[in-house]
C-alpha cells in the first residue's frame, strides 16, 4: 500500500482510496513478493496518464500492473542503449490501456494503429 500511497503523493492525479486502493496493493505486493524493487513499481506506475481517459485511474494502474511480470526478469550486463529522448507519452488506445510510449501526445502507437 506504501507504493500506491507515495504514488499518489507525486502524481495527486493518481490518487486511490477505499477498494480500488485496496485492490491495487494486493497486485503490488505479490510483485513486491516476486523480487520487484518499489521503486522499479513506482517508476512503472507513475508513467503519464492519457490525454484523454476513459476508464479510471484505478482501472489504468491496474491494467499497468497486470502488463508486469510476476517476476523480474534476470540483469545481465548493460549493453550500451541510445536513451535520447524517452518518450513522456503514453497510446491512448484500447480506451487508455494501451500505455505504450509514443513520440507525441494523442497519438496512437504502432500496434493500436
Amino acid at each position: 500500500m506504501a507504493v500506491l500511497l507515495e504514488l499518489g503523493r507525486r502524481e495527486p492525479r493518481m490518487v486511490l482510496a477505499g477498494k480500488p486502493l485496496a485492490d491495487q496493493s494486493a497486485m503490488v505486493e505479490g510483485l513486491l513478493a516476486g523480487g520487484w524493487a518499489a521503486e522499479e513499481l513506482l517508476r512503472i506506475l507513475s508513467a503519464p496518464l492519457p490525454e484523454k481517459i476513459t476508464k479510471s485511474v484505478g482501472a489504468i494502474l491496474s491494467g499497468r500492473l497486470s502488463k508486469v511480470p510476476p517476476v523480474p526478469a534476470l540483469k545481465t550486463p548493460a549493453v550500451a542503449v541510445p536513451t535520447s529522448h524517452p518518450s513522456q507519452h503514453e497510446c491512448p488506445g484500447q480506451d487508455g490501456m494501451c500505455g505504450r510510449h509514443v513520440e507525441e501526445a494523442g497519438t496512437l502507437c504502432r500496434l493500436c494503429r
